[in-house]
């Protein structure tokens, strides 16, 4: 019979990429450690500060995301223009 102290570690039931993933959120959520220590629901808080972390990531990748889109936005932009000139100038030949 199964005992407390026998309980595996439920990650080790993870794939290995999602255990490292798993691992580089906690470590990213150690710096709101004194936050989440001081909390009734330690565990609770802890979720709450991962949440907070990948927020920030979300937030990360928009911004990149819309750095890239307004660098292409540019590029057709022109393009598009230069298609105009084009068109225009054939159909005056």
């Amino acid at each position: 019979m199964l005992g407390v102290s026998d309980k595996r570690d439920w990650k080790e039931n993870l794939s290995v990429e999602a255990e490292k993933e798993l691992n580089e959120i906690l470590e990213s959520v150690k710096k709101h450690r004194c936050a989440y220590k001081s909390a009734d629901n330690v565990q609770v808080a802890q979720l709450w500060c991962a949440t907070i972390e990948l927020k920030r990531l979300i937030n990360k990748l928009d911004m990149r995301l819309e750095y890239i889109e307004n660098i292409l936005n540019k590029l057709f932009r022109g393009y598009d223009e230069e298609k105009d000139k084009l068109v225009k100038s054939l159909l005056k030949f």
